[in-house]
Protein backbone atom coordinates (compact mmCIF):
# COMPACT_ATOMS: atom_id res chain seq x y z
CA UNK A 1 0.00 0.00 0.00
CA UNK A 2 1.76 3.53 -1.12
CA UNK A 3 2.62 5.68 1.64
CA UNK A 4 -0.50 8.14 2.93
CA UNK A 5 1.68 11.50 3.38
CA UNK A 6 2.00 11.82 -0.61
CA UNK A 7 -1.01 12.44 -2.30
CA UNK A 8 -0.27 11.80 -5.83
CA UNK A 9 0.30 8.09 -4.42
CA UNK A 10 -2.26 8.16 -2.80
CA UNK A 11 -4.41 9.14 -6.07
CA UNK A 12 -2.32 6.51 -7.92
CA UNK A 13 -3.09 3.40 -5.64
CA UNK A 14 -6.91 4.13 -5.34
CA UNK A 15 -7.14 4.14 -8.99
CA UNK A 16 -5.12 1.02 -9.38
CA UNK A 17 -7.64 -0.29 -6.88
CA UNK A 18 -10.50 0.88 -8.68
CA UNK A 19 -9.08 -0.56 -12.08
CA UNK A 20 -8.50 -3.89 -10.31
CA UNK A 21 -11.87 -4.03 -9.33
CA UNK A 22 -13.47 -2.84 -11.91
CA UNK A 23 -11.32 -6.00 -13.93
CA UNK A 24 -12.74 -8.15 -11.24
CA UNK A 25 -16.39 -7.37 -11.88
CA UNK A 26 -15.90 -7.61 -15.63
CA UNK A 27 -14.37 -10.97 -15.07
CA UNK A 28 -17.44 -12.43 -12.57
CA UNK A 29 -19.66 -10.59 -15.12
CA UNK A 30 -17.95 -12.76 -18.12
CA UNK A 31 -17.57 -15.64 -16.05
CA UNK A 32 -21.73 -15.44 -14.95
CA UNK A 33 -22.37 -14.77 -18.66
CA UNK A 34 -20.82 -18.13 -19.36
CA UNK A 35 -22.26 -20.05 -16.81
CA UNK A 36 -25.85 -18.91 -17.87
CA UNK A 37 -24.66 -20.16 -21.73
CA UNK A 38 -23.67 -23.42 -20.30
CA UNK A 39 -26.99 -23.86 -18.44
CA UNK A 40 -28.96 -22.46 -21.17
CA UNK A 41 -27.26 -25.39 -23.36
CA UNK A 42 -27.92 -28.01 -20.87
CA UNK A 43 -31.75 -27.07 -20.34
CA UNK A 44 -31.97 -26.89 -24.45
CA UNK A 45 -30.63 -30.79 -24.41
CA UNK A 46 -33.14 -31.56 -21.56
CA UNK A 47 -36.10 -30.41 -23.41
CA UNK A 48 -35.10 -32.06 -26.65
CA UNK A 49 -34.94 -34.98 -24.86
CA UNK A 50 -38.34 -34.41 -23.56
CA UNK A 51 -39.40 -34.01 -26.79
CA UNK A 52 -38.03 -37.23 -28.42
CA UNK A 53 -39.59 -39.46 -25.52
CA UNK A 54 -42.53 -37.67 -26.84
CA UNK A 55 -42.52 -38.84 -30.07
CA UNK A 56 -41.49 -42.21 -28.80
CA UNK A 57 -44.74 -42.48 -26.62
CA UNK A 58 -46.86 -41.33 -30.01
CA UNK A 59 -45.03 -43.64 -31.57
CA UNK A 60 -45.70 -46.56 -29.15
CA UNK A 61 -49.11 -45.40 -29.43
CA UNK A 62 -49.33 -45.71 -32.56
CA UNK A 63 -47.57 -49.14 -33.01
CA UNK A 64 -50.89 -50.44 -30.58
CA UNK A 65 -52.94 -49.15 -32.34
CA UNK A 66 -52.33 -50.86 -35.17
CA UNK A 67 -51.52 -53.59 -33.73
CA UNK A 68 -54.99 -53.46 -32.25
CA UNK A 69 -56.64 -52.83 -35.60
CA UNK A 70 -54.72 -56.13 -36.82
CA UNK A 71 -55.86 -58.22 -33.95
CA UNK A 72 -59.99 -56.99 -35.15
CA UNK A 73 -58.82 -57.83 -39.07
CA UNK A 74 -57.76 -61.03 -37.65
CA UNK A 75 -60.53 -61.41 -35.51
CA UNK A 76 -63.06 -60.72 -38.26
CA UNK A 77 -61.49 -63.14 -40.62
CA UNK A 78 -61.76 -65.87 -38.05
CA UNK A 79 -65.28 -64.99 -38.05
CA UNK A 80 -65.79 -65.17 -41.69
CA UNK A 81 -63.78 -68.47 -42.12
CA UNK A 82 -66.14 -70.06 -38.90
CA UNK A 83 -69.39 -68.65 -40.93
CA UNK A 84 -67.73 -70.16 -44.44
CA UNK A 85 -67.10 -73.36 -42.48
CA UNK A 86 -70.18 -73.73 -40.92
CA UNK A 87 -72.51 -73.25 -43.49
CA UNK A 88 -72.20 -76.82 -45.15
CA UNK A 89 -72.36 -78.78 -41.55
CA UNK A 90 -75.04 -76.83 -39.85
CA UNK A 91 -77.69 -79.25 -41.10
CA UNK A 92 -75.41 -82.39 -40.41
CA UNK A 93 -74.64 -81.99 -36.47
CA UNK A 94 -76.11 -79.80 -34.77
CA UNK A 95 -74.90 -81.01 -31.68
CA UNK A 96 -71.38 -81.04 -32.30
CA UNK A 97 -71.35 -76.79 -33.84
CA UNK A 98 -73.63 -76.51 -30.55
CA UNK A 99 -70.64 -77.47 -29.03
CA UNK A 100 -67.89 -75.86 -30.91
CA UNK A 101 -70.10 -72.53 -30.73
CA UNK A 102 -69.89 -73.26 -26.61
CA UNK A 103 -65.79 -74.15 -26.90
CA UNK A 104 -65.18 -70.47 -28.97
CA UNK A 105 -67.54 -68.16 -26.77
CA UNK A 106 -65.95 -70.13 -23.89
CA UNK A 107 -62.64 -68.84 -25.45
CA UNK A 108 -63.72 -65.43 -26.44
CA UNK A 109 -64.60 -65.16 -22.95
CA UNK A 110 -61.26 -66.23 -22.29
CA UNK A 111 -59.26 -63.90 -24.40
CA UNK A 112 -61.57 -60.60 -23.43
CA UNK A 113 -60.45 -61.17 -19.85
CA UNK A 114 -57.04 -61.67 -20.37
CA UNK A 115 -56.85 -58.95 -22.31
CA UNK A 116 -58.41 -56.73 -19.42
CA UNK A 117 -55.48 -55.82 -16.95
CA UNK A 118 -53.51 -54.61 -20.97
CA UNK A 119 -56.32 -52.52 -21.63
CA UNK A 120 -56.51 -50.42 -18.83
CA UNK A 121 -52.87 -49.18 -19.10
CA UNK A 122 -53.81 -48.46 -22.70
CA UNK A 123 -54.73 -45.03 -24.03
CA UNK A 124 -58.73 -43.78 -24.08
CA UNK A 125 -58.73 -43.78 -27.43
CA UNK A 126 -57.23 -47.36 -27.78
CA UNK A 127 -59.54 -48.49 -25.09
CA UNK A 128 -61.81 -47.45 -27.61
CA UNK A 129 -60.52 -48.97 -30.42
CA UNK A 130 -60.22 -52.61 -28.36
CA UNK A 131 -63.98 -52.03 -27.38
CA UNK A 132 -64.77 -51.83 -30.78
CA UNK A 133 -62.76 -54.97 -31.84
CA UNK A 134 -64.75 -57.09 -29.12
CA UNK A 135 -67.89 -55.64 -29.58
CA UNK A 136 -67.75 -56.92 -33.15
CA UNK A 137 -66.39 -60.11 -32.32
CA UNK A 138 -69.14 -60.83 -30.19
CA UNK A 139 -71.56 -59.55 -32.97
CA UNK A 140 -70.49 -61.78 -35.27
CA UNK A 141 -70.30 -64.83 -32.87
CA UNK A 142 -74.10 -64.07 -32.17
CA UNK A 143 -74.69 -63.92 -35.98
CA UNK A 144 -72.97 -67.22 -36.08
CA UNK A 145 -75.02 -69.17 -33.29
CA UNK A 146 -78.00 -67.91 -35.19
CA UNK A 147 -77.50 -69.20 -38.60
CA UNK A 148 -75.88 -72.50 -36.71
CA UNK A 149 -77.50 -73.27 -33.77
CA UNK A 150 -81.20 -74.32 -35.11
CA UNK A 151 -83.36 -72.60 -33.09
Amino acid sequence: MPELTNINSLSKGVGNLARDAAYVAVGLGVLGYQRAQVQRVELKNKLAKDFSLDERLTDARHEVTKGVKHLDDLVESAAQFLETSFQPVEEQLPPTVTKVTSLVESAAQFLETSFQPVEEQLPPTVTKVTNKAFDQAREVRNQIRQRVVPA
